[in-house]
């Protein structure tokens, strides 16, 4: 028999009531090993690529590597350092399969509320000792929306890969949130116009999410979340699978790309 994991009706609740699960201890030690031995390697990968214009847009710096099909997010205070991939299960094997891990896969069906998901997107975030910089403000909705007619049902896996503390710059999130539909936004052109305006939102409601490597956060777009700067000694990293109803394109494919790299 395969074992379901499903969310549990307490669970169920907290998705109804907070818009989110927190599960502790889903992956172990050496589960999270391999997986940021994985990341590692595609960074390194990405390194190596011949750079492109990198372009300012909102609080970040993106990278278009049309060839391998991401994008690659660098550090504002340091354009040599990588903040961020996205897509990224593509280009390697190992995070691909880690994917469709039934873990991160069972609790999404309830989240989207459907019996089977495929990947909508997927996005490695670094938070480098010392360096990392801020996650601001924000739903993901408004970055999807007019991506996919199906964006209110998209449900994100976040795979805390180390230690996530307040010091190197845990996810915070806004319980209750995800009920108050879509919040103010800064009054800016462009990328930026799809953050949300901290000045215009009560920030003392954010719960900092402070766990283990191997917990794993589930949650849908309208959830209000964050993450500051990593002012610790160590890393932050942390995979996100987003996943969706069958049938529908994966993010490359909404966004023009269509090379399938390889690392």
């Amino acid at each position: 028999m395969i074992e379901s994991h499903r969310l549990d009706a307490s669970e169920r609740r907290q998705l109804e009531d907070n818009g989110y699960v927190l599960r502790r201890s889903v992956f172990d030690v050496r589960e999270c090993a391999s997986i940021v031995a994985a990341c590692e390697t595609l960074v390194s990968r990405l390194l190596a690529e011949r750079r492109h214009r990198k372009l300012s847009v909102g609080s970040y710096n993106f990278e278009l590597q049309r060839d391998l099909a991401t994008v690659v997010k660098w550090e504002p205070g340091n354009l040599d350092m990588v903040q961020g991939v996205e897509p990224f299960a593509h280009l390697s094997d190992d995070l691909n399969r880690w994917a469709h891990d039934s873990r991160l896969l069972d609790p999404c069906k309830d989240v989207v509320g459907a019996d089977d998901v495929i990947l909508f997107t997927e996005k490695l975030n670094l938070k480098r000792a010392r360096d990392g910089g801020p996650i601001v403000l924000h739903q993901d909705f408004p970055y999807w929306k007019d991506l996919t007619p199906i964006a209110s049902r998209v449900a994100t896996a976040m795979l805390f890969l180390d230690d996530a503390t307040l010091e190197n710059g845990c996810l915070e999130v806004v319980p209750g949130s995800h009920r108050e539909g879509l919040q103010q936004r800064r009054n800016v052109e462009g990328f930026g116009s799809l953050e949300m305006d901290p000045e215009r939102y009560d920030e003392s409601r954010l719960v900092a999410l402070e766990v283990s490597a191997g917990a794993v956060a589930f949650f849908g777009p309208f959830l209000v979340h964050r993450s500051k700067p990593n002012t610790s000694g160590d890393d932050r990293r942390a995979l996100l699978y987003s996943y969706q109803p069958p049938g529908n394109p994966h993010s490359r494919e909404l966004t023009g790309f269509s090379r399938k790299s390889k690392v």
